[in-house]
């Protein structure tokens, strides 16, 4: 079987054009999967943050990120028992906004959404939430004897104040 020569070289360029075909196929696939990733994590993010800002939205929150802001003081620890058991707000609303912050600072270290999401919304509100109830979160963590009670939050706030430096 003797091939004629003229023959021999258009089979190699057709099975050289159908590889380099395949080839940008499969390059073309992989750079629409990667955009689509791109996409549901940019979705992942909206959704993620679309609820959290939702939940600090509603009115038991607003209430407690206003009190803690205005009118929580905290001196020292034996104080604040007194307090908390005659005063609702002294007993809630600290650990419902820690414990918010607590959420975040959590999605944001497990990278469930990105941090600059957050902190295009919210970062004023970690910061001074933050500096407000230090005092309180470690007087807490000492007496319960418990190192990871607001640590999430305490990594959040600063995440949030680096980024912000670079910025």
């Amino acid at each position: 079987m003797n091939l004629d020569r003229r023959i021999v070289p258009k089979l190699v360029s057709i099975m050289e054009l159908a590889a380099i075909l395949s080839a940008t196929g499969v390059l073309t696939g992989t750079v629409i999967i990667l955009f689509q990733l791109r996409h549901m994590e940019m979705h992942r993010n909206v959704e993620i943050s679309m609820k959290l800002f939702e939940w600090a939205e509603s009115d038991r929150l607003r209430k407690a990120f206003r009190w803690v802001e205005d009118e929580f003081q905290f001196g020292d620890y034996e104080k604040y028992k007194t307090q908390e058991e005659t005063s609702f707000e002294v007993g809630d609303y600290p650990y419902e906004v820690t414990a918010f912050f607590e959420q975040v600072g959590f999605l944001v270290a497990k990278k469930f959404v990105d941090l600059d999401v957050i902190d295009d919304r919210i970062a004023p509100y970690i910061i001074s939430n933050w500096k407000k109830l230090e005092p309180w979160i470690l007087a807490l963590r000492k007496e319960k004897g418990d190192q990871t009670f607001g640590e999430h939050f305490q990594k959040l706030y600063e995440k949030t104040t680096e980024y912000m430096r670079k910025r």
